[in-house]
C-alpha cells in the first residue's frame, strides 16, 4: 500500500466575528491575531475596546443586557414610538 501524506492541521480564528467564540479580547489580543495593517481593535464579542486583560474580564463578567451594543441592536429592533 502506498503512503499517504499527512495533513497539515490550521487552526483559524476570525477576530471580526463572534460566531467563533473568540471571546472578549484586548485591543494587543486583536493586533497578534490580525493580519494586514488595517486593523479594527473593537473587541467581537461586545464591540467595545479593551485595553486591558481586566478590562476584557470586566466585560465578559457583566450580563449581555447591560451593554451598549445590546441597546444599540434594541432600539434598532423595536418600531419607534410616536
Amino acid at each position: 500500500m502506498e503512503d499517504k501524506k499527512e495533513r497539515a492541521k490550521v487552526r483559524v480564528e476570525a477576530v471580526d466575528t463572534s460566531c467563533g467564540s473568540t471571546g472578549h479580547m484586548t485591543a494587543d489580543e486583536i493586533k497578534v491575531r490580525t493580519i494586514g495593517e488595517e486593523v479594527n481593535l473593537a473587541c467581537p464579542e461586545c464591540g467595545e475596546i479593551h485595553l486591558t486583560p481586566e478590562d476584557a474580564c470586566e466585560a465578559a463578567a457583566r450580563k449581555i443586557s447591560e451593554t451598549v451594543k445590546y441597546h444599540k441592536i434594541k432600539s434598532e429592533a423595536e418600531p419607534e414610538q410616536k
